[in-house]
């Protein structure tokens, strides 16, 4: 089923790409691009997933994921960054898919967390809220297993708290940043789980986040990306205690 409502227009990124503060319709626009992009690349994540089984569904389930995040927001106007980064949280959480889409979805409640109350978001307290998505994400799993969605998410924290450090950057080099670290950590995954190394693939969870930080990236170059399309999930919703590597914590 399609949705006629559009995604960032390349004038749109670029004229976040000029802002110093994020408001919460930035981040709106950040998550449209995010999800269409991901979309995108669906198959081609599906087709890395060998871990922690090999059924070809972790592209699908970060996409169902995204798009229940996206539907919380779909019609907001609204500006604090704070309230849209919960919404965002609360419709991942809602909509979570596999074990991958709930440690998203943990990744969105960490990064909502520290922007709590807070109307806008220079680099530094984006930085602060990538930091506290990897917390909570790892603070989420019972037993973390490094080369996973979780090793790309600590990669990128520390990636982004080093950017900031003693010196004013932008948000355009802080997300290139963001994306560079990314895609080193997704290519190192193969070293740190031997399944992925025996299979000749990277992390698939890895992947996916990879390219929601791409969507983010390629919004505030002012780059076309595709059209919001909405999936139907051919399979229920799983339940959080079925995830073996989840605490389940609130």
């Amino acid at each position: 089923m399609s949705s006629d409502v559009p995604v960032p227009s390349p004038q749109e990124g670029l004229e976040m790409a000029k802002v110093s503060q994020l408001n919460g319709q930035h981040l709106r626009r950040l998550i449209e691009a995010a999800m269409s992009w991901l979309k995108t690349n669906q198959q081609a994540v599906n087709a890395l997933n060998v871990f922690p089984v090999p059924d070809g569904d972790t592209g699908t389930n970060m996409v169902l994921t995204m798009q229940a995040a996206y539907q919380e927001i779909i019609n907001s106007r609204e500006t604090n960054i704070g309230k849209m980064a919960h919404a965002v949280a609360q419709g991942a959480l809602m909509g979570a898919r596999g074990n991958s889409g709930v440690i998203l979805s943990q990744i969105w409640r960490g990064f909502a967390r520290a922007l709590d109350h807070l109307d806008t978001a220079d680099p530094v307290l984006f930085s602060r809220a990538l930091s506290a998505a990897r917390d909570t994400a790892y603070k989420g799993v019972v037993r973390p297993v490094e080369g996973t969605i979780l090793t790309v998410m600590k990669d990128v924290a520390k990636s982004a708290e080093a950017a900031v450090a003693g010196e004013s950057i932008d948000f355009v080099t802080l997300l290139t940043r963001v994306v560079e670290s990314a895609d080193e950590s997704v290519s190192r995954t193969p070293e740190l789980l031997p399944i992925l190394k025996q299979a000749g693939v990277v992390d698939s969870g890895g992947k996916g986040l990879l390219t929601i930080y791409k969507g983010f990236k390629l919004s505030l170059d002012g780059e076309e990306i595709e059209g919001y399309e909405e999936i139907v999930a051919e399979q229920p919703a799983q339940e959080t205690s079925n995830i073996d590597s989840f605490s389940g914590e609130n």
